[in-house]
């Protein structure tokens, strides 16, 4: 059985069993089921309409649904034997809370607007997971229609004066230890967790609403510089990139930046193998500065 992730404004639908994943705070995620073929598909949309503005189909519910519907039947699947399960569209605040600061009811909005649409185009709807103040991780096995959901408890509000949380992401646990420990002992800043994959990392930022992420470019399931535009498009987060393919006048360094990054670091410069003093002494005043740093949401 493969593993899909859907990330916001994407969809799958897949004829093979498949399993399908996401992870949703006031977004909601359509989980189709073809009873008849064992198939189904998923989306995962953060806005109940598309406003005129809005180019990715997958980003508004209105456009979503109906385009979910389109890959089932165009993959073989009759109308009449489509079933759904709505998930998500929970009345967060944080990290989880809808884009760019709409309205907390936007939750509610999405739900709502997937379950009359629903109802229109006339897909059942045969369980709905709407709704509250958590955020959920989602499995759909598209063969056996099971739709499986968990809450993601919503981490505890800091002050001002808290350690500024920090997320390491690196396919090496070796430069991952490093950079634990190159931050560790300095009383303002405090590592949350570790990933291996930007799948794995989107999954700790709903947990940990991290203040800073320091971010590889090579790495499996999806690269550093994909992962870092769609973090800036939907949940800007200050992010330091740290990677041997992002060298001072490299073309990787100019994406990486107009991508968003607040600092760039080569790990050759980063002198990562030197010690962990060498790598303290240019990697925190560098973290505090990226805590520091307002990014906002970029197209």
């Amino acid at each position: 059985m493969s593993n899909v992730f859907l990330l916001p404004g994407e969809i799958h639908f897949s004829k093979e069993s498949t399993l399908l994943n996401t992870l949703l705070g006031s977004c909601v995620a359509v989980c189709l089921y073809d009873r008849r073929r064992l198939a189904g598909g998923m989306n995962h949309f953060l806005l109940p309409t598309a406003t005129g503005h809005e180019k990715t189909v997958g980003k508004c519910g209105d456009l979503a649904i109906p385009q979910l519907i389109k890959l089932a039947t165009m993959s073989g699947s009759a109308a009449g034997d489509l079933v759904a399960t709505l998930v998500g569209g929970g009345s967060v605040s944080g990290h989880l809370a809808a884009p760019g600061g709409l309205n907390l009811d936007i939750g509610k909005r999405n739900g709502e607007m997937a379950d009359i649409l629903l109802t229109t185009l006339r897909i059942p709807v045969i369980r709905r997971e709407l709704g509250g103040t958590n955020g959920r991780r989602v499995n759909f096995d598209t063969h056996s229609g099971q739709v499986t959901v968990q809450a993601i408890p919503v981490p505890p509000t800091t002050g001002n004066s808290a350690p500024k949380k920090v997320l390491i992401v690196d396919d090496s646990p070796t430069v991952r230890g490093v950079l634990r420990q190159g931050l560790a002992g300095d009383p303002r800043l405090m590592v949350v967790g570790e990933a291996e994959d930007p799948f794995k990392a989107r999954e700790l930022i709903l947990m940990h609403d991290p203040d800073v992420i320091t971010l590889d470019i090579i790495m499996p399931n999806l690269d550093g510089l994909s992962f870092l535009r769609r973090l800036m498009a939907y949940k800007p987060i200050p992010t330091v990139i740290i990677s041997t393919i992002a060298k001072q006048g490299s073309e990787m360094r100019r994406m990486v930046e107009q991508a968003g990054a607040v600092g760039v670091f080569d790990k050759e410069d980063l002198a990562l193998y030197q010690g962990i003093e060498a790598v303290r002494a240019k990697l925190i005043p560098a973290i505090l500065k990226a805590a520091a740093t307002q990014v906002a949401k970029r197209a």
